[in-house]
């Protein structure tokens, strides 16, 4: 290759530009000058060389500098180098001092050529930089973000795990075209991760940016980003985004990053303590074996000796102790156990590595070997007869796990569950596996995850402390509709589990659920050695196929290990694990079912239930539905209606207390965003509720869709439902589409309609009442989704309240109440206002009034109005003017209300006065009557008459004659003649007889 010539004035430029980078090491003599002082003569060995900075044709020298202070000495003369952006691969190095040209590494070294790998995080590598922002989300209360950044913990880099947005940077200079691999873990969604790619003009390369999405508790993933040649700013960023747990937000673990397309290496690294590299070119090292050790930068491990061990990767041996029981391990051989006589030969295995001594004094000895009876298989299973293994039962049979499977009896249907109590081997659904921060598996020693150990299954014994055992089910569901009774949702299937945890430390046990095409979800976690045995029921609520895992770790990987802490035998042990309802495991038994034609069960159609009365499939009447068992129909909540559907709907059109609804024109897609939360940077984001009020006869038409993709390849996320809520963080850059992420549904189902604030448990007590003093009622739309998670155990529920505001015109307004800011002040429980005219009654006939006009011709014009105070919309319209024949009122009608009232009173009045004079008169005549009676008896003879002998309505009988019979007057009539005949004593007598009628 010909090299252009080198003029001669650039290369005193050359050196003293290198006087200016290199002060204190370079000195070089002026012709004539003097030398300082104490310093020793630049010998060639004292030289090393360095490449200048690329000139505008893209050359560069090769100039010498002093590795040590020196002076004098014959300088080597610059050279010209390689073109710029020369880069050699992996394992290879640039030999600047030779060939310049790109050279194998050695053994016991390595190089990633034009690279850079890290993978320990003691303290912070060279390039790398931590920032935050403080975030102003919190209006009530002051945010504190002092000390929330990247912390590197040893095996990996951690964020803050708060709401924070906290920064890790890192700057590349590349070459060329070249990559990001980094391997991280996430959780949960509740965190949002991205990585962001900016050129040297600080400009975002959208194409590179990525969102990693999360992996699960104690699972980790890897990113590959491509980076163009130049300057390249790579930053990880997280901030939590949700505030309604106890929990803090996911933290985000970064164990590895590689960059790839940076400039050459000018030479290569030793391998670390614990590995090798055995040959050249290597790039990377090797773990030494177990039992071996390497003190760095060697091609070979060297042997522990007998009386020491080593772990797998270890840079020092450690002195075996004596052998105890907790050294080895039993284990089953099933593999003969379709055989007869159907037995399993039981051995006794020292744990790998073997770390202890045997056969010496004080020291336990293995067990010998012995041969057992084979243990049954679980319930729905059976014995394989080509490998002895355990498989299902097929469908339409049955069996106990004893016996071989059988066809279910006539009119019996098989109960499909999992159902695991004998662990005499890993079922076919369920997979383990250990995990390690490390790329390697120097940490997972040989089971590689959860042991089988008959009537348990644990998780294994002298693991390394940070590790993660992780055993996995997969289930899939019968397909049958989860239901509602009083507003409470039936499961479709349940999940029961018993376990115990073994430990010494703050161990773990994480339970997850991962639905399928959905981010993993920690349902619950354990902290800590448990007594007893524990059980836990989880409730499954929809038939979406789904992964269950339960993850162990030994101790918190965030706090440093006490060494005088054994833990090679802390263990998490599950006894049992039953699985209801399922569609890839076996019958456990055979149920009765409806009996049809020829002896066969029945199954009826959607809509209806059997009858074991008429033998017969009934449909379910009006506005019900069928129960999730189907055995019979549920009630509609108030305000749905149900013909021939799975699910009670609403159409917009109800009717409460005698008053008719119509929301059909609220019908269709909503959209409803919180206020924007800002950092300092000005980034910002908020909450976006999408809402169908009524849907479409049960149907989830309102669609949340997540674009947060770790690749741009992927396609979006979407989610169905009648309500749901997504995470919107808008970009910089108006043309650009903002990113949706941490989509959910806040109701799938609407429960009811009703004026009240609770309905079936749900309450509002938060939204405040109208306060314009009106007499009219709120209307309150009732909904849930069965979405469990840690956090809302019972699932989110919504409740939107519709107020009546005829100046609202057309939709009105959405909006959320003050009290909880963003809708929500649990995170399970939402709550929205939504003002609109057609939140009023429907119009009929009682809101208007008609107005008779003037008689003319024998007719008169009728005028319908509006009453004063009408608050009502659509229904029905006034009806148009007519006329009728005119009708003369009679005399009252003409009259005001009150002076018909006030007539009415007198002549009442009136009345009773006269009765009662006429009742005052004819008494006073019988008394008038009787006294002269009185009269003719005392004298002997009768006075005049003055009127006729009776009363009108006076009877005969009610006239006393004086006989010898009236003993009371005989004596009066003696004491008179006794006395005299004076008018005193005929008044005596007169009131002695009345007292004595009656009078």
């Amino acid at each position: 290759m010909a090299y252009p010539r080198r003029p001669a004035a650039p290369a005193i430029l050359f050196l003293v530009s290198l006087t200016a980078v290199f002060p204190s090491v370079l000195v070089v003599d002026p012709p004539g000058g003097t030398t300082t002082p104490n310093l020793p003569t630049c010998k060639n060995i004292d030289f090393g060389f360095v490449y200048t900075e690329c000139d505008e044709d893209n050359n560069r020298w090769r100039v010498a500098v002093p590795t040590k202070d020196c002076q004098g000495g014959a300088v080597p003369a610059p050279k010209l180098a390689p073109k710029c952006g020369k880069t050699c691969e992996p394992g290879e190095y640039l030999d600047i001092e030779n060939t310049q040209d790109c050279v194998q590494c050695m053994s016991g070294q390595y190089s990633l050529g034009g690279g850079e790998r890290f993978e320990t995080w003691d303290k912070l590598p060279p390039g790398f930089d931590v920032s935050v922002e403080d975030e102003k989300y919190w209006e009530d209360e002051e945010a504190n973000c002092t000390g929330s950044y990247w912390n590197p913990v040893g095996p990996f880099v951690a964020s803050p795990g708060d709401y924070c947005y906290s920064q890790l940077t890192y700057s590349a200079e590349l070459k060329k075209e070249g990559y990001l691999n980094f391997t991280y873990s996430m959780a949960s969604s509740d965190t949002f991760f991205h990585v962001q790619v900016r050129n040297e003009q600080c400009e975002t390369v959208e194409a590179h940016d990525s969102d990693p999405k999360a992996t699960g508790e104690n699972k980790w993933d890897s990113i590959m980003i491509p980076l163009q040649a130049g300057h390249n700013i790579i930053t990880w960023k997280a901030v939590g985004l949700s505030a309604y747990t106890e929990k803090r937000p996911a933290r985000v673990f970064i164990s590895k990053v590689i960059v790839m397309g940076l400039d050459f290496t000018s030479k290569c690294t030793a391998c670390p303590p614990g590995t090798y590299t055995p040959s050249p070119g290597h790039s990377q090292c090797l773990p030494c074996d177990e039992n071996t050790i390497s003190a760095g930068g060697n091609s070979e491990c060297k042997p522990c000796a007998e009386t020491e061990y080593a772990l797998r990767g270890s840079s020092q041996c450690t002195e075996k102790k004596p052998c105890s029981e907790s050294d080895y391990y039993k284990h089953y051989d099933y593999s003969k156990c379709h055989q007869d006589p159907h037995e399993t030969t039981v051995t006794y295995n020292w744990i790998e590595p073997t770390i202890c001594m045997y056969g010496i004094q004080g020291a336990v000895g293995r067990p010998k070997n012995n041969k057992t009876a084979c243990p049954n298989c679980n319930p729905g299973m059976e014995l394989n007869s080509d490998d002895g293994s355990c498989k299902f039962c097929k469908p339409g049979q049955f069996s106990d796990g004893k016996d071989p499977c059988k066809k279910c009896p006539a009119l019996t249907k098989p109960q499909e569950m999992m159902k695991f109590i004998t662990w005499k081997e890993i079922p076919p659904v369920m997979k383990t596996i250990c995990l390690s921060n490390e790329d390697d598996d120097i940490s997972c020693g040989t089971h590689k995850g959860w042991v089988p150990a008959g009537d348990h299954i644990h998780s294994g014994e002298n693991y390394a402390d940070n590790v993660y055992l992780i055993l996995t089910l997969e289930a899939q569901f019968q397909m049958v509709e989860g239901g509602y009774y009083e507003g409470q949702a039936s499961a479709v299937a349940e999940l029961n589990f018993a376990f115990q945890l073994d430990c010494h430390a703050d161990c773990s046990l994480y339970f997850v659920e991962e639905l399928e095409n959905d981010d993993p979800q920690i349902i619950r976690t354990w902290l800590g050695a448990t007594d007893n045995m524990q059980v836990y029921k989880h409730k499954i609520m929809t038939t979406t196929p789904r992964k269950f895992s339960w993850a162990f770790e030994k101790r918190d990987p965030e706090k440093e290990a006490d060494a005088s802490i054994d833990l090679r035998h802390d263990v998490a042990r599950i006894y049992n694990i039953t699985v209801t309802n399922v569609a890839n495991g076996g019958a456990v038994y055979c149920a009765p079912c409806p009996e049809g034609k020829d002896k066969q069960c029945v199954t009826c159609s959607d809509g209806m239930y059997y009858s074991n009365d008429t033998k017969k499939c009934i449909p379910c009447a009006l506005n019900t539905y069928l129960s999730a068992n189907k055995d019979e129909c549920i009630p509609c909540g108030p305000g749905l209606k149900n013909i021939k559907e799975k699910v009670c709907y609403s159409d917009c059109k109800f009717t409460l207390d005698d008053h008719h609804y119509d929301l059909s024109p609220l019908q269709g897609f909503h959209q409803l965003d919180t206020s924007s939360s800002f950092t300092e940077q000005g980034n910002r984001y908020f909450k976006r509720y999408n809402i169908s009020l009524c849907g479409t006869k049960g149907e989830l038409d309102t669609v949340c869709t997540s674009n947060r993709r770790s690749y741009a390849a992927d396609a979006d996320e979407t989610l169905n439902s009648l309500l749901c809520r997504s995470t919107i963080l808008p970009s910089s850059k108006s043309s650009d589409e903002p990113i949706s992420t941490q989509i959910m549904s806040i109701g799938d189902v609407l429960l009811g309609i009703s004026h009240e604030n609770t309905l079936h448990g749900m309450i509002d007590n938060i939204t405040k009442p109208r306060a314009d003093g009106q007499d009219l009622k709120d209307i309150r739309f009732f909904y849930h989704s069965p979405h469990i998670t840690s956090g809302c155990p019972a699932g989110r529920s919504t409740i939107i309240t519709l107020r009546c505001d005829p100046n609202a015109k057309a939709n009105g307004s959405l909006s959320f109440i003050p009290e909880c800011r963003d809708g929500t002040c649990d995170g399970c429980n939402f709550l929205v206002l939504w003002t609109t005219e057609f939140a009023c009654p429907s119009c009929s006939d009682k809101d208007y009034m008609e107005i008779p006009g003037e008689c003319k011709e024998g007719s008169q014009d009728l005028t319908y109005v509006w009453k004063e105070n009408k608050i009502c919309v659509g229904g029905e319209s006034l009806p148009n003017k007519g006329s009728q024949e005119c009708v003369m009122p009679v005399w009252y009608e003409q009259m005001p209300w009150y002076a018909q009232y006030f007539i009415g009173a007198m002549v009442t009045f009136g009345l009773l006065m006269l009765v009662l004079i006429v009742c005052c008169w004819k008494r006073n005549r019988k008394l008038e009557y009787k006294y002269s009676k009185l009269i003719a008896s005392a004298n002997g003879e009768l006075p005049a008459a003055e009127t006729c002998a009776l009363s009108e309505g006076e009877d005969e009988d009610d006239v006393v004659f004086q006989d010898g019979k009236n003993k009371g007057k005989a004596f009066f009539n003696k004491f008179r003649f006794k006395n005299g005949s004076g008018e005193k004593e005929l008044l005596y007598a007169a009131d002695a007889l009345s007292m004595s009628e009656g009078f």
